[in-house]
């Protein structure tokens, strides 16, 4: 007699949010965020069944708000990149009023759950309501349980805290939010400031490539930080 049985995976039935429709995913989705088969948009599915939670944007923290690019933003988006610093070191590079606003278009469909593209939030400042900066997540797993965060400042707004600020409100909007398992950031190992501010958010420093990108004519390390769910839940005392 061959006593081996095979457990067949449990799904979770809910309300998708959005749409209104019944949808079903595996019990081991929950807490994260996946696309309703029915409209298409991204929702969070439940722990049991009921309703889903739409993806919780925008992130609101004591100074900054992180959302969605909306298409009024050109005129700011304009301003930064025309520093060089921050065009260097953004996510993506524009330039002129028509390739903003063409992006801008672009940028108004991807969904978090869209493959294979990053998803960038604009960085706001409350008081003004200005664009300071951008903030992308990479997926970098198939399951995407995973991502790469990238952050980017005008300079004007460098060494006040809002980096620090703006990172913890992505942090907390991955793990709490979306429930993902695991967050890197990578910089140039020279980049003092950048460094600084992983390890404010309580990120760990797990390895220095060593030489294996240009910054000019001279090749230059990178360090490579990264944190846990679990880490980010005890250090935010849950």
């Amino acid at each position: 007699m061959n006593d081996d049985t095979t457990t067949e995976e449990q799904f979770i039935d809910f309300k998708c949010p959005c749409c209104g429709q019944q949808v079903s995913f595996p019990k081991s989705c929950a807490g994260l965020a996946r696309e309703c088969f029915n409209c298409n948009e991204p929702v969070v599915v439940p722990d049991g069944g009921g309703e889903g939670r739409r993806i919780p944007l925008p992130v609101a923290t004591a100074r900054l708000t992180l959302r969605k690019f909306r298409g009024q933003d050109w005129k700011d988006l304009l301003q930064l990149f025309s520093d060089d610093e921050f065009f260097a070191a953004a996510p993506v590079k524009l330039d002129g009023e028509e390739r903003i606003a063409r992006w801008l278009e672009a940028d108004a469909v991807v969904k978090l759950t869209t493959a294979g593209v990053p998803f960038i939030l604009a960085v706001e400042a409350q008081e003004g309501a200005k664009v300071i900066g951008f903030l992308s997540l990479a997926f970098s797993d198939a399951d995407r349980l995973q991502a790469i965060l990238h952050l980017v400042l005008h300079r004007d707004f460098q060494r006040r805290g809002f980096g620090a600020e703006a990172a913890m409100g992505a942090l907390g909007f991955c793990f709490n939010g979306i429930s993902l398992h695991r967050v890197q950031g990578y910089c140039d190992s020279t980049n003092v400031a950048a460094c600084r501010l992983f390890e404010k958010t309580g990120m760990r420093r797990e390895a220095e490539f060593v030489r294996d990108h240009k910054v000019g004519d001279q090749w230059v390390n990178t360090a490579a930080y990264a944190i846990l769910r679990d880490e980010f839940e005890t250090a935010a005392g849950k």
